[in-house]
């Protein structure tokens, strides 16, 4: 089951590969090999393509079920999570649970949380944020702060741009300290979409902002500055 799933995974992988080549899923190379090779694979049961195009149409299903049916799908979901050898499986779950109101998804997305596979983890931000409240509020800024990986750091901060609360404010302002200029930057982005203000790409400008201090803001560039940089 495992080496199958492997298997599955290294298609899914070349079928995007051609996607980006051909422009198009259903082109010729698409239609004449690689839909024969999951056909073929169908045969021992679910390919992982078959069960990734499963979880995006119970994703499109998600808001027309009730809290209980929710809850059902959740656990099972949740199970998926903590056992789904397929690292692109997990991320596709986690995506999957980012859609529910149900409290029982929030199990699934603290373990994504925490999942081995940065991939996960990064499907686990999106997560989040799609879902808000306290939980996902907390759980973002906790990703800022530990996490060890610079991409899944920079999903959480891009979330966090979707809270208008103080907390978010205080993790934004943790990612600002960081090193990292592509980390600073997201942060700066997403503090202006949920400030309403404006102090361009000035790091310490922010950080005045976030530790409640008057800001020194930028001076405006003039307009012998602007005339050259349009030519």
């Amino acid at each position: 089951m495992i080496e199958r799933e492997k298997r599955s995974s290294i298609w899914v992988a070349v079928v995007y590969g051609v996607v980006l080549l051909s422009g198009c899923v259903d082109g010729p190379l698409h239609s004449l090999y690689y839909r024969k090779q999951w056909q073929d694979d169908e045969k021992y049961g679910p390919t992982l393509f078959t069960r990734l195009e499963e979880l995006q149409n119970t994703r499109r299903e998600a808001a027309r079920m009730n809290q209980q049916q929710q809850s059902q799908l959740a656990r099972r979901l949740n199970l998926s999570v903590a056992q789904d050898p397929s690292a692109v499986y997990r991320a596709e779950v986690v995506r999957t649970l980012g859609a529910l109101t149900t409290p029982a998804a929030i199990e699934g997305l603290q373990l994504a949380s925490q999942d081995e596979e940065r991939v996960v983890r990064i499907a686990a931000c999106e997560a989040w944020g799609q879902r808000q409240g306290v939980e996902a509020l907390h759980a973002l800024g906790a990703i800022v702060r530990s996490d060890d990986d610079l991409d899944v750091r920079i999903a959480a901060t891009r979330e966090l741009g979707k809270f208008k609360d103080q907390a978010a404010v205080q993790s934004l302002g943790f990612a600002l300290d960081d090193s990292d200029p592509a980390l600073q930057f997201r942060a700066v982005e997403s503090l202006r979409r949920i400030s309403n203000e404006d102090f361009g790409n000035s790091v310490p400008a922010w950080r005045q902002y976030v530790r409640g201090e008057p800001v020194d803001r930028p001076e405006p560039p003039s307009i012998v500055h602007r005339l050259l940089t349009f030519f």
